[in-house]
């Protein structure tokens, strides 16, 4: 079964049981599929220091596999809420026995440990298919999911550690952590934008994305 079907057949298996407030409901992804960002990542932290990375939202796990490439003496957690998708990630990783990978079921970082990680990925995850012609989120998305996740993600994220966000349906200069963090790499120029709402959980028009990588402040 090849990776395509295999992800859409994890989702349907999923969507029956999917709780009410489930942000992506793809689990499509790809290897390297985001390589401006992952080198932005490697030169600004370095390629073979011991850090350690947190992929949310890794579906099947070609993230975590394209982040080992990267930064081969990182430790990576890649958690995701699709326990197919899990099952999937760790029949993959009996084959290599990576012993810094480890995959966990989770919809969110709280139960992760507070300021531990050097690197959070959250890429295409905080997002829903199919609001291009909408002029609210809800009831599929709701800003204050959106404003809670990241609360929780930048609570696990150390001072001086990156953040790196990208397509979601909100802005992160909306977010309650977002005076907590600067921007450093910003959002090159596309000729397909991402639909963006606001707080009040109403399209935005004439806005776009604010950025890739955000930087915790403090140290």
């Amino acid at each position: 079964m090849n990776r395509l079907v295999l992800n859409l057949w994890n989702d349907l298996r999923f969507w029956p049981r999917r709780p009410r407030r489930l942000f992506q409901n793809r689990s499509a992804t790809a290897l390297n599929r985001y390589p401006l960002i992952f080198n932005y990542v490697q030169r600004a932290i370095g390629r073979s220091l011991p850090i350690r990375m947190l992929s949310f939202g890794c579906a099947t796990g070609e993230e975590v596999e394209t982040l080992r490439t990267y930064f081969p003496d990182a430790t990576i957690k890649g958690i995701d809420i699709n326990p197919f998708n899990i099952a999937t990630c760790r029949r993959r990783l009996q084959r290599t026995a990576d012993p810094k990978i480890a995959f966990e079921v989770a919809d969110s970082a709280r139960g992760e440990p507070a300021a531990f990680y050097d690197v959070i990925f959250c890429l295409a995850v905080l997002r829903r298919s199919g609001l291009r012609r909408r002029e609210t989120c809800l009831p599929d998305l709701c800003f204050e999911d959106f404003d809670r996740c990241l609360g929780e993600l930048a609570r696990s994220l150390r001072p001086g550690g990156l953040l790196a966000l990208r397509h979601a349906s909100f802005r992160f200069a909306d977010a309650a952590v977002a005076p907590a963090f600067d921007l450093v790499l910003k959002r090159p120029p596309s000729a397909r934008e991402p639909v963006l709402f606001g707080p009040d959980n109403r399209r935005l028009r004439g806005v776009r994305e604010d950025g890739l990588v955000f930087r915790k402040r403090g140290r």
